[in-house]
């Protein structure tokens, strides 16, 4: 656990860091609430802070405003509320009003000068149990969270996760006006790999799928099983020449190798349609282009690639 203290009178603040310092903690002391803030604001910020209440300029109470009013306390922004801030008062007002002003604040707990060193230690116990408790429990959401938008087979975004990708890559596109490049892949034949080999061999054939889907492509690119043997991917900045390309490269990683599975080496080919969204309003239409040059592939024999004919326009 890291501490911040921030005192301003010498004294206390040096009782404070040593007292803090001898249990084991590690500690950063600032003499006022505005060195707070910006300790407060770095990436490595600490876990916990004690504040005295009077200080110049900046007091513990606008500290405390400070961090509550921030994205760190935003427990919907589970990236912040990771870093969530325990704040504890140091003060020399110890009236019932005073301390309600303190909690209304933002502050997590006070205590009272000149502090008593036991106090002191069970209070900073409590806060470091609730900071950590609570780091537990945002782990175990995103975990949550991970498993309800991924597939369990490839580890790839399920559909709706999908969807919920690309609605956000298409808003970003619109703002700063780039391209997207939607691509749907179906493997060829699959039906006759689980009927020939089994599913098990045809879980294999999907697994490795996505991991050459994922290998191909960039890491700022969206993939995802779309659904059975379809796979789809979201070339983000890219034009249809690009996503051609992406398209291709995908295509021979699929056909490159066969497939090691338990029934023994499987030769797998990929058909892929590609089209790029035109128009950013319209942008769900890009998902009927990809599937139609999807069609118009197998057609000409699988194996292949073809652009939305809208994209060839």
């Amino acid at each position: 656990m890291r501490i911040l203290v921030a005192e301003d009178e010498p004294g206390s603040r040096h009782r404070l860091h040593a007292t803090l310092v001898a249990w084991g903690y590690e500690v950063t002391s600032v003499a006022d609430g505005a060195e707070a803030l910006r300790a407060l604001e770095r990436p490595d910020a600490p876990s916990l802070v004690i504040l005295d209440w009077s200080m110049p300029d900046v007091d513990g109470l606008e500290v405390c405003r400070a961090l509550r009013a921030s994205p760190a306390d935003d427990a919907h922004d589970a990236e912040h509320a990771a870093h969530y801030v325990y704040a504890i008062l140091l003060t020399a007002n110890d009236r019932h009003e005073d301390v309600l002003e303190g909690f209304a604040a933002g502050a997590d707990d006070y205590i009272t000068k000149p502090f008593n060193a036991n106090e002191l230690k069970a209070r900073v116990r409590t806060g470091a149990r609730i900071v950590e408790l609570q780091r537990q429990l945002i782990a175990a959401r995103e975990q949550l969270r991970e498993k309800a938008m991924h597939d369990p087979l490839t580890g790839l975004l399920n559909r709706g996760a999908f969807f919920e990708m690309f609605e956000k890559e298409v808003s970003r596109a619109r703002r700063h006006r780039s391209p997207l490049t939607l691509m749907i892949a179906d493997l060829d034949y699959f039906k006759r790999i689980n009927d020939r080999y089994g599913h098990v061999a045809g879980d294999e054939v999907l697994r490795e799928t996505a991991r050459r889907l994922r290998s191909s492509l960039r890491a700022t690119d969206a993939v995802g099983r779309y659904g059975g043997e379809e796979f789809v991917a979201l070339g983000v900045g890219c034009g249809i020449d690009e996503g051609l390309k992406m398209a291709e490269r995908f295509r021979q990683a699929v056909g490159a190798h066969p497939v090691e599975t338990p029934a023994g080496p499987i030769q797998v080919t990929t058909s892929v349609g590609v089209a790029a969204i035109a128009d950013m309003a319209e942008s769900i239409q890009v998902f009927k282009d990809a599937d139609e040059a999807l069609y118009r592939a197998k057609f000409a024999g699988r194996n292949k690639i073809e652009a939305s004919a809208r994209a060839a326009a």
